[in-house]
């Protein structure tokens, strides 16, 4: 790289750290991911002269956050009734007024966005120029439909944003800690991998990517590098951990916290990882779609946290579609309330999963938490 290149590289990354929130919060503070939710509400509330007339100099609670998220919700839906051509159609005939949006019920009048949708004709979501698109996603996911997504580069930066509260909260923080990044599976138009780098990179923190199926290798980059955290799919870091006790003491590499993604880990395949590497494994959540890292556990292993500002969650049943309350199980539907590029409202994950609506023992009180994580055909047999 020339010198020229290096000096913009070098501008991009200051620019770019000086607008990531997560570098400003400390884990002794509070859980990070939490405090980056309500940090980025605060910041809306600021900048939208309504919001301030409700909640400016006002202390939050969690129902002027469900509030916030109604607000957010009348405003995306303006947004795409304005800019989406898929939305335009699927509203065209409902007579659909956003300002008539003033409940969680209200929401659960509208149609619900299917997945074949977004696979069938992705670009009808788009709602920004093509010029402004930064980057584009494919996956198929666990659904075996191939669904493509576009990201702006502000989008971009807060996924990085999220990636590093999550970090944070799963404990990352100090200058000697290195994660180890672990996807040797992992087949898609996105590399998790070089994510997770570059959100190290802006926080400050060190990463290793050690894509590597073998055993042996994969040890040796945890001694030479110093590694504190790992993060992969699951089934990788399971079968790892039955594979290295033949090969070295793993409690004495010092590992101090495991997260897998991409896959389900069930409990007996937590317990395994757990005391092979004698530290908490943490799962995490996310689809392609919806950001890449939606969601990850903290140390009480009670549930995921969501990125907050980010989404509105719904519990509806299945078959029918009616939205469901807390506790009770049934498949999670999400709205991407800041999404610019191409934002999807009552979207289906085909997960199924519960909402937990109350505080966490971290001391989380502002977020929402999902809890374990099945797909909707496990159910169906």
């Amino acid at each position: 790289m020339g010198l020229h290149s290096k000096i913009n590289t070098s501008i991009r990354m200051s620019v770019a750290k000086r607008k990531l929130e997560s570098r400003k919060i400390a884990p002794e503070d509070g859980n990070p991911l939490d405090l980056w939710g309500l940090t980025k509400i605060k910041k809306d509330i600021k900048n939208n002269k309504e919001l301030r007339e409700n909640f400016d100099q006002k202390e939050l609670d969690r129902s002027d956050i469900k509030e916030y998220k109604l607000f957010k919700f009348r405003e995306l839906l303006s947004y795409v009734l304005e800019s989406s051509p898929y939305y335009r159609d699927m509203y065209e005939n409902l007579n659909v007024d956003p300002r008539l949006i003033r409940s969680y019920e209200d929401i659960g009048k509208l149609p619900l966005t299917e997945q074949k949708e977004l696979a069938n004709k992705p670009y009808h979501f788009l709602c920004v120029s093509r010029r402004d698109i930064a980057r584009e996603f494919t996956s198929s996911g666990t659904t075996n439909m191939l669904k493509r997504m576009a990201y702006t580069q502000d989008e971009l930066l807060e996924i990085v944003d999220s990636v590093i509260s999550g970090l944070k909260m799963a404990g990352m923080g100090s200058k000697d800690d290195t994660l180890q990044i672990m996807y040797p599976t992992i087949t898609a138009t996105w590399d998790p991998g070089l994510v997770l780098s570059k959100a190290c990179d802006l926080a400050g923190f060190r990463s290793v990517i050690s894509d590597s199926l073998d055993v042996e290798e994969q040890l040796r980059t945890m001694k030479d590098s110093g590694t504190t955290f790992i993060i992969g799919t699951s089934s990788f870091i399971h079968e790892l951990s039955r594979k290295v006790c033949d090969r070295t003491e793993p409690q004495e590499l010092g590992i101090k916290r495991i997260i897998c993604s991409s896959e389900p880990l069930t409990e007996s395949m937590r317990d395994e990882i757990e005391s092979v590497w004698g530290c908490k494994a943490l799962r995490q959540w996310g689809m392609t779609e919806l950001g890449l890292a939606n969601a990850i556990e903290c140390e009480h292993q009670e549930g995921f946290h969501l990125n907050n500002p980010d989404f509105l969650v719904e519990i509806i049943d299945p078959v029918n579609g009616e939205q469901l309350p807390p506790g009770q199980e049934g498949e999670l539907v999400v709205t991407t309330l800041r999404r610019k590029c191409m934002p999807l409202i009552r979207y289906r994950t085909r997960d199924i999963t519960s909402l937990i609506d109350e505080p966490c023992k971290c001391g989380a009180c502002f977020d929402q938490r999902i809890s374990d994580i099945k797909r909707l055909n496990l159910l169906d047999g």
